[in-house]
């Protein structure tokens, strides 16, 4: 008998320190993979937010490309294959966050440049761009009212256009027009 009680409590012993063992055993997996989680989330957070150039200054300069209707993600893409992005997925979530306005055109860019510096500067350059572009637009469609516009006044207006060019006496005045105009901008650069 006392050899069956011997066994049945070795046995017993070994299911305790078995059980106990793969608790543990399993308690380091999970410490492990958690480990694991901070470990790949702190990368990943750090390559969103952490701001970092490619390339030290100066850097090279590369000619991108950004084509009517590509998408944010498009432009990350084009900008990793072009060696100015190491992330495409942060670039992409920056340019959400920063509201950026990526417009189409032919953009210069750094490879010293931060992300955040490349949004801001597609950005603004594009937005320069776009107004130029309104402008040229404007110009002439301008152009092309006044004329309309003259055609329509000059037709039967002569008094009114005559009425302007003579005095109070009728003797014809000149308007003292000023040849130089200055931008007041351009003074300070």
């Amino acid at each position: 008998m006392g050899g069956s009680r011997a066994r049945n409590s070795f046995r017993s012993f070994t299911q305790i320190l078995l059980s106990f063992s793969l608790r543990i055993l399993f308690l380091i997996f999970l410490l492990f993979l958690l480990l694991q989680g901070v470990k790949l989330a702190y990368s990943y957070g750090h390559g969103l937010l952490y701001e970092h150039a490619m390339e030290k200054e100066p850097g090279r300069e590369i000619e991108l490309e950004i084509k009517q209707g590509d998408s944010s993600s498009d432009i990350a893409k084009k900008l990793e294959k072009l060696g100015l992005i190491d992330n495409e997925e942060a670039f992409v979530l920056k340019a959400k966050l920063y509201h950026s306005s990526l417009l189409p055109g032919t953009y210069s860019l750094s490879t010293a440049m931060t992300q955040v510096q490349m949004l801001d500067f597609i950005t603004e350059e594009g937005k320069k761009n776009q107004e130029l572009s309104d402008k040229n637009l404007l110009k002439d469609g301008e152009t092309e009212a006044e004329s309309s516009e003259e055609d329509v006044i000059g037709a039967g207006n002569e008094n009114a256009l005559d009425s302007e060019t003579t005095g109070k006496d009728g003797n014809a005045t000149a308007k003292e027009e000023n040849p130089q105009v200055v931008d007041a901008g351009a003074e300070g650069e």
